[in-house]
């Protein structure tokens, strides 16, 4: 622990796929809305389907702009005195709300609690997501969108006197919310796991045993390749939840 002033921030590459993954989906957005208005007379039908898809591709370019953009200013200053933060306000583990910014002195931290979440773009496809509570005011930061949030939490921990997990009497009932909703995380994804397994195992196995009588085409390997990853994924998620509780 430094006396002087530590600042930590979000990681750069994060940032940069969000925004250019958000330029994209409204280029592509853009694109099919003009297409659509182009074959207006191809039939109702396809030029609705059209239009529904630029419109979606749209508003989910624009949430991945803005998420990106509120991820590039994401900071947290440590003084000797107070923790200066701007992150994302609340305790969710679904979505994210807005950011807040606070001038929290290290006497008014309540505590932190960690939450870890399969996620493959993560590290060794884990995502640690910290709820840090406050007089303040509660935020939420991963370690997907922050750069070295392992030291953040562990300076809050040392100079606010709390360990991790060390939640103030006067929160336990928010921190029993909290629980509450990382077992209904941990359930839907196990849930989520289960359908991916249960959907792709069988469709994967005819289409091998197909293939072995039929030979295989290009279409047919393509889309067990795509079989085969959602498997991957369903099993991997099963797994890791098991571990979890």
């Amino acid at each position: 622990m430094t006396s002087g002033p530590l600042e930590f921030g979000p990681r750069r590459l994060p940032v940069w796929i969000a925004r250019i993954s958000g330029i994209g989906a409204f280029l592509l957005g853009a694109v099919v809305l003009a297409a659509a208005v182009m074959v207006a007379s191809e039939g109702a039908f396809f030029v609705v389907f059209l239009g529904v898809f630029g419109l979606c591709a749209l508003a989910f370019g624009w949430w991945i702009w803005v998420n990106g953009s509120r991820m590039a200013k994401l900071r947290a200053v440590v003084t000797p005195d107070a923790l200066h933060i701007v992150a994302h306000s609340g305790r969710h583990l679904w979505f994210q709300r807005g950011l807040a910014e606070a001038a929290i002195p290290w006497g008014e931290v309540q505590g932190l609690t960690d939450v870890r979440v399969l996620n493959p773009a993560a590290p060794n496809r884990t995502q640690n997501t910290y709820i840090l509570y406050t007089q303040r005011g509660d935020f939420t930061l991963n370690d997907v969108q922050w750069n070295d949030l392992e030291g953040l939490m562990r300076e809050v921990s040392a100079r606010s006197g709390r360990a991790p997990g060390e939640i103030a009497p006067e929160r336990s009932a928010v921190r029993a919310e909290v629980k509450a909703g990382q077992r209904r995380l941990y359930s839907f994804q196990r849930i989520l796991g289960w359908i991916l397994v249960v959907g792709c195992a069988p469709l994967l196995l005819l289409l091998v045993l197909g293939g072995c009588i039929d030979g295989f085409s290009g279409d047919l390997a393509r889309v067990a390749v795509f079989l085969a990853v959602g498997l991957a994924l369903g099993v991997s998620m099963i797994r890791f939840y098991r571990k979890q509780t």
